[in-house]
């Protein structure tokens, strides 16, 4: 008895699945993609494209560069629903290694696992934006931990692991304190 896959192949909602690409050629996997599902006349079936991509922000020269890097190299993240005729545009596109899952039936992600995928986007965008605001001298006061409400001055900034130095006056003594991007808010000068 022999197991017919296009049984198995068969979705008529838009569900996300995860495209195994050939790392580096994101873009180009999408550029083909679109072109092929154009062809095919299948612009209803697959509806979206992403390739989660994220500001990084470095320093070089004490100037701070921003460039946009891909969250997770190698993958695409397509909706779409899902048959035997949608499972071969998208597995014999040049440039794809595979649909995540088993190898006769692809397995969508979940909402949750989805959304946890936008919340880390989501979070990178956030924390770059801190960071371009902040330099060495800045005015900032800490809006949590002990001494939330003191008023003090960034004297470094780490861009890789998102933190920054500030160092306050308590007991006239100055004190370094490190303290996350999102944990302070920048202020004018004293």
């Amino acid at each position: 008895m022999s197991i017919d896959i296009k049984k198995q192949i068969k979705s008529d909602e838009h569900k996300r699945y995860a495209l195994s690409v050939v790392s580096g050629q994101e873009q180009i996997v999408v550029e083909n993609l679109k072109e092929r599902i154009k062809r095919a006349g299948l612009e209803n079936d697959i509806v979206d494209f992403m390739i989660p991509i994220v500001p990084e922000i470095y320093k070089r020269w004490d100037k701070k560069i921003v460039r946009q890097k891909k969250l997770y190299p190698g993958y695409v993240f397509v909706k779409s629903k899902m048959n035997d005729k949608i499972w071969n545009v998208l597995r014999n596109t040049p440039g794809v290694r595979l649909i995540v899952g088993a190898d006769i039936h692809p397995i969508p992600l979940s909402e949750q696992e989805y959304n946890a995928i936008l919340q880390k986007i989501q979070e990178k965008v956030e924390k770059s934006e801190h960071a371009i605001a902040f330099k060495p001298g800045d005015v900032v006061e800490l809006l949590e931990g002990d001494f939330k409400g003191t008023k003090g001055r960034v004297s470094e900034v780490d861009f890789e692991r998102g933190i920054i130095q500030v160092i306050i006056e308590l007991l006239g003594r100055s004190i370094p304190v490190v303290v996350d991007f999102d944990k302070v808010k920048l202020l004018e000068d004293i």
